[in-house]
């Protein structure tokens, strides 16, 4: 939908509210804590070797993830 549109609304940055749009769009957050679970627990099962050239970056990873 474009600005133009006539179905455009407008809505300030201090009246949205977030919750209402992350619904809208199917973001559920107890399955993302499980997803960011799995994810996790995938991660520490396949630890890096500790003399691997990149093992000093993997904790950045995992906590970005």
């Amino acid at each position: 939908m474009g600005l133009l549109d006539p179905r455009f609304r407008y809505v300030p940055a201090d009246a949205t509210d977030i919750q209402a749009t992350w619904q809208r769009y199917g973001f559920d957050a107890r399955r993302n804590a499980e997803r960011r679970a799995r994810l996790r627990q995938r991660a520490a099962d396949s630890a890096p070797v500790a003399d691997a050239p990149s093992a000093a970056i993997h904790p950045l990873v995992r906590r970005t993830a």
